[in-house]
C-alpha cells in the first residue's frame, strides 16, 4: 500500500517538478543545449544572458573569458573538470568551456553547466582558431 501511495505521490506531482533551467549556447552555426547546475554563481551567471563572449584557448583544454560582471563565487568548488562542462573560475572573474577531461589543483572552479552534446561541441573546440565568439542565452 505505501509503494503505491508513493508511486500516485510520484506520477501526480511529476508535472510540476522544477525541470533543470536550459541555455543556449552558440559557437558559429552550431546551437548547443547547456543544463545549468542548481547553485548561486551558475545563476548568477545565467540571470545575466545574453552573453556576447569572446573566447580564448588556454593551457590545451579550454576556452575562456572575462565576464562582463562578478557573480557570487560561494558554490561548491572541484579541481577535476570534464569535457564538455561549464566552469566559473573567479581567479580571472572567468566563464570557462573545457574540451578535455583535466586536474587543475590547486586551483578550483564551480561548476555551472553540461551541455548535451559534448562530444560535438569538444571536436568543435579542438580543431577551433585559438580565438572565438560564443553567445549565451536562454
Amino acid at each position: 500500500m505505501k509503494f503505491f501511495i508513493l508511486f500516485l505521490l510520484v506520477v501526480l506531482l511529476a508535472p510540476y517538478a522544477e525541470a533543470a533551467e536550459k541555455i543556449s549556447l552558440k559557437i558559429g552555426g552550431d546551437n548547443f543545449s547547456v543544463e545549468a547546475q542548481d547553485n548561486i554563481t551558475a545563476q548568477e551567471i545565467f540571470k545575466n544572458v545574453p552573453l556576447n563572449l569572446k573566447m580564448t584557448r588556454y593551457a590545451g583544454h579550454e576556452y575562456y573569458s572575462e565576464l562582463p560582471f562578478r557573480p557570487n563565487f560561494e558554490s561548491e568548488k572541484t579541481s577535476h573538470i570534464e569535457a564538455g562542462h561549464l566552469y566559473y573560475w573567479d581567479g580571472w572573474n572567468a566563464f570557462v568551456i573545457n574540451y578535455e577531461d583535466c586536474d587543475i589543483s590547486p586551483y578550483k572552479v564551480v561548476h555551472i553547466g553540461s551541455v548535451d552534446e559534448a562530444e560535438k561541441i569538444c571536436n568543435i573546440l579542438r580543431n577551433a582558431d585559438d580565438k572565438i565568439n560564443i553567445t549565451v542565452e536562454k
